[in-house]
């Protein structure tokens, strides 16, 4: 079996993207010479990937673009680092959830594709590493995964362009989750590959009922209803001031490897502050249109504390069936869950006071405050 990463993701997920998408991507950004060996790398790699891809898209799509989905999905969202990953881990011991794994995120359409398949899943073995380099949470090509890369595959509308292209993020922002300018039939055809995913994910799962984990999702809850009126969606939040320091030591630790282009840290934490308000904002906004009992908004500090109870109140205030059921396997998650390490955090005091600024509407909605456990420095 082929031995894991070291060094984090190796390539950027565009590997298994439309060709046509890559060369537009390519036409539309500035790529500095230093990443060129990256970009020939990806490049590479996808040829090689596309007669697999075009095969399945061809012969095997089809069949599923036909499928009905018998039962609504279930939405996790929050921003990013406020324990969306924890949260869809444990919910994915309940055997009836299906999922995307990270090899579908990584090639949607080389998922049953049997040599395709095959060949590049021991291929994402090399380029996922054993844990992510932001945060220590275990990765492997069969594990549940955000679905944001694969929605780039075929439709242009992805908001984690901006891992290869940071100095894009707010716009992809305006354009990929708030759709802003975006042509309707592109939009259709977004909402079609999102869907054409999600039965593909349940197939492969051999699962019933879809739990999505999709930090970008927090500012689409419109769009979702459009797609399905009766989905039900699990808000997690966290005290702002631990999410922007875990969001800038991950994208200090993910950047690099995926990269085409620099940034600097400061222009980083500019772009942090903004996306933070923007996606909350549209949240707060949004979240009045899920209909009465498809809503529950829950604390990554009660998770922590009592994740056990605070599962049973999800299913309860979802009415989802089978928690009874899934009790044993949260039980027995949860409990090799103890060793983990959580990263440890400083923060300059005149850092503090322009989150405090920026970002205090949150603190004072969810009834936050300055957390104790952070080293406050001059």
């Amino acid at each position: 079996m082929p031995k894991k990463s070291k060094k984090g993701m190796l390539l950027p997920p565009a590997i298994g993207y439309s060709f046509k998408i890559v060369l537009d991507l390519i036409r539309k950004n500035k790529i500095q010479f230093k990443y060129v060996p990256k970009l020939i790398a990806i490049v590479i790699v996808n040829l090689i990937n596309y007669p697999f891809r075009s095969y399945e898209r061809l012969f095997i799509n089809p069949n599923y673009y036909k499928k009905k989905i018998d039962h609504s999905p279930v939405f996790i969202i929050g921003h990013w680092r406020s324990g969306t990953t924890h949260l869809h881990n444990l919910l994915c011991q309940d055997a009836q959830m299906a999922y995307a794994t990270t090899y579908q995120s990584v090639f949607p359409d080389t998922l049953f594709n049997k040599l395709g398949r095959f060949l590049f899943r021991g291929f994402s073995t090399l380029l996922i590493p054993g844990t992510r380099n932001g945060d220590n949470v275990t990765l492997g090509a069969s594990l549940p995964q955000e679905e944001e890369f694969a929605l780039g595959d075929k439709t242009p509308l992805c908001f984690y362009f901006f891992w290869m292209f940071p100095n894009n993020m707010i716009q992809y922002y305006n354009d990929f989750i708030r759709f802003n300018n975006i042509d309707i039939n592109q939009l259709e055809k977004w909402k079609a590959d999102y869907k054409l995913l999600i039965k593909k994910a349940i197939k492969n799962t051999n699962k019933k009922r879809y739990l999505s984990k999709n930090p970008p999702n927090t500012g689409r809850v419109k769009v979702l209803l459009e797609m399905f009126p009766d989905a039900k969606f699990i808000h997690i939040h966290r005290n702002p001031i631990e999410v922007f320091l875990s969001t800038q030591n991950f994208y200090k630790k993910m950047l690099p490897p995926l990269q085409l282009q620099s940034i600097s840290s400061e222009e980083i934490d500019l772009k942090i502050q903004d996306i933070y308000k923007k996606i909350m904002n549209d949240f707060i906004k949004q979240k009045e249109s899920i209909p009465k009992g498809n809503l529950i908004e829950i604390s990554y500090n009660e998770l922590e504390k009592n994740p056990i109870d605070t599962l049973s109140g999800i299913y309860t205030a979802l009415n989802i069936d089978n928690y009874d059921i899934a009790l044993k396997n949260f039980e027995a998650y949860v409990d090799k869950l103890k060793s983990y390490k959580k990263n440890r955090h400083k923060i300059k005091k005149s850092q503090l006071d322009i989150l405090i600024k920026e970002w205090g509407f949150t603190m004072e909605k969810y009834n936050y405050s300055i957390p104790n456990s952070i080293e406050i420095v001059d």
